[in-house]
């Protein structure tokens, strides 16, 4: 895939060797609202390390394979966010990946660009139907009302539960 335009900025193909370091940047300041933020937030660190760095290796690692669609947002050659994307043909369904823009470029109509670029890429891939998932709490909500912007409807809540295991306890039986 090539370069792409949509309105004043440019959509490029990730480039692991090139791209990576800013993404962890844009996630570690604008994923505060997901599972592991919160997972941190009640129970602290976990595993060693903050949870926005195993937040970006899952990102990175969802980047991977050939089948995800993923790219960077580029505004004046800085980059201001990333989108990524699946298409399912047999079912002709495109799956919203993972998307974030920068906290300094955010309510700049990015986000909307970036959805306007993947819609696109959906229809020119011959899918018939688009979906995503995001979370439903206060952190989420500009992603909300963007995705209803495009005409998303909310079939369905979305509930993430946790709980810490006592060490040597006895949860039952499998």
């Amino acid at each position: 895939m090539s370069e792409y335009r949509v309105d004043e900025l440019t959509i490029q193909p990730f480039d692991v060797e090139k791209d990576a370091e800013v993404l962890r940047r844009i996630v570690a300041e604008v994923f505060g609202g997901g599972f592991g933020a919160l997972m941190e937030q009640e129970f602290g660190v976990i595993g060693g390390r903050p949870w926005g760095e195993w937040q970006a290796d899952n990102i990175l690692a969802s980047f991977a394979p050939d089948e995800t669609r993923s790219f960077v947002v580029r505004k004046d050659d800085e980059i201001v966010g990333f989108c990524s994307y699946v298409v399912d043909p047999a079912r002709k369904c495109g799956q919203v990946g993972y998307n974030a823009v920068a906290r300094e470029h955010q309510g700049k109509g990015i986000g909307s660009a970036m959805m306007k670029f993947v819609m696109a890429r959906f229809q020119a891939e011959g899918m018939e139907y688009a979906m995503v998932l995001v979370s439903d709490n206060a952190e989420h909500a500009p992603a909300l009302r963007v995705y209803e912007k495009f005409g998303f409807q909310r079939i369905t809540g979305y509930h993430e539960m946790l709980q810490k295991l006592p060490l040597g306890g006895d949860q039952g039986q499998a």
